[in-house]
């Protein structure tokens, strides 16, 4: 969705004719949700990681999405989802996330999909990506970890 959301933004200006640039930080965690509000009730997430995701959305660059070393082990993880990462400076890290200690954040820069030509569209990889997790039923991932 990352990457669609940073290509859909090159497609459209501003009033005032710039192109939108938007930065994008993603982490992977464990996060308490829920409807909060009577009069106007939204939908929030609470806990450590979304403060960390912010925290690497703040760290990121104009037009490009910013992963945490968790992010990043958890792609590798799963095979058949080919992503396309580029280490950054172990400086870029957040302060905020102490348990990376030297490891540097990533830039999402693609993705490929195996069943699709490498020259294809991200569209065409992400649509594949999409149409086979919809047909698995595998579109939710619920993770518990043992403490």
């Amino acid at each position: 969705m990352a990457l669609r959301m940073i290509e859909t933004c090159s497609l459209y200006n501003t009033h005032d004719g710039q192109h939108i640039r938007m930065r994008i930080g993603i982490h992977t965690g464990t996060v308490l949700t829920g409807v909060v509000g009577r009069k106007m009730p939204r939908y929030c997430l609470f806990g450590h990681n979304v403060t960390i995701a912010n925290k690497f959305e703040s760290g990121s660059e104009a037009c490009k999405i910013n992963c945490s070393p968790t992010t990043k082990e958890w792609l590798i993880k799963h095979p058949g989802y080919n992503f396309q990462l580029q280490p950054r400076d172990p400086s870029c890290m957040p302060k905020e996330f102490a348990e990376a200690k030297g490891l540097p954040c990533y830039f999402l820069e693609g993705y490929k999909h195996p069943t699709v030509n490498d020259d294809a569209t991200i569209q065409e990889h992400i649509e594949a990506a999409m149409k086979q997790t919809l047909l698995d039923g595998s579109e939710t991932i619920i993770v518990e970890e043992n403490k």
